[in-house]
């Protein structure tokens, strides 16, 4: 398998649109390839490695470039470990599909351990959310703490209307099906930045991903032992599922949660509101803090 890409030659346009967006964190990083059962993980490091590592999973079909408005702040406290999901658009390279939760636990498991940590922080935006969460119920021992921004399913099943709004840009291609996805998914009804959006668009023309696992509801009896220190944020506009009844679960569920409703934020909530964002962040790697 080996890619996601109908050829090589677009495999390469994406890998430029990739190179290009880069430059958008204005900061010195390296590179890693993590080789696990299920094929090559690209990893981005930033920051002092003495710190204490936070790994990143970002959303679907967003690649790790969506962290670059969070990227200076996260530094300051943490260093930073950006994944591309295999399977998902980026520089990753699957051998074979994620095709269930396990799937998914073991291959995370494979590169916390190729990165050589045997404990780490983990971030997740909506299905980076779901997947982070989902690693924590299965090795909940590898992690110190765990950030969840606007996670897909987990807490509330996922609105049909994302779906109508997703599929689209999927099946069609186009500039104006892919603009609508996210606009949808913006608080301020917003395109993506140019060089990021250049960057998303390449993917959806050219690729197919393959992770196969869908963001689902995880069960309350799955928490029954948990006792992490978790970090919820939604956006009080948020279009995947009614805020407050996923944040109301959440909070039933998990013992000392601390959450955030976030006023007039969407799903895009890490980039339109990084601000806002890198602030609580920054304040919970920092601190226990407190539930609000």
């Amino acid at each position: 398998m080996g890619s996601i890409f109908r050829n090589d030659e677009v495999e390469r346009e994406y890998y430029h649109c990739y190179e290009r967006s880069l430059a958008m964190f204005e900061m010195n990083f390296t590179s890693l390839i993590i080789p696990t059962s299920f094929g090559e993980t690209h990893v981005l490091c930033f920051g002092d490695t003495n710190k204490k590592p936070l790994l990143l999973l970002h959303g679907m079909t967003m690649s790790s470039m969506m962290w670059y408005p969070n990227m200076k702040q996260l530094v300051q406290e943490r260093s930073v470990y950006a994944i591309d999901v295999i399977g998902d658009f980026g520089k990753s390279k699957p051998e074979k599909a994620i095709k269930s939760r396990k799937d998914a636990q073991l291959w995370l498991l494979e590169v916390l351990n190729g990165l050589q940590f045997e404990k780490v922080d983990l971030a997740g935006h909506s299905m980076g959310g779901f997947l982070s969460l989902n690693f924590a119920l299965a090795y909940p021992k590898r992690l110190s703490k765990l950030l969840l921004y606007a996670p897909a399913g987990s807490f509330h099943r996922i609105s049909p209307k994302f779906f109508m709004k997703v599929y689209p840009a999927l099946l069609f291609h186009t500039d104006k099906s892919i603009d609508n996805a996210f606009k949808w998914f913006s608080g301020k009804g917003e395109i993506l930045p140019p060089v990021f959006r250049s960057l998303v668009i390449a993917g959806y023309r050219h690729a197919k991903p393959l992770m196969q696992v869908m963001p689902s509801v995880f069960s309350k009896e799955e928490f029954h032992s948990y006792q992490i220190s978790t970090l919820l944020l939604i956006g009080d506009k948020e279009v995947i599922y009614p805020a407050k009844k996923a944040i109301a679960n959440a909070k039933n569920w998990i013992p000392n949660l601390e959450t955030h409703l976030i006023t007039g934020a969407s799903h895009s909530l890490t980039m339109e509101d990084a601000e806002i964002v890198n602030k609580i962040t920054l304040n919970f790697l920092h601190n226990q803090g407190t539930d609000c």
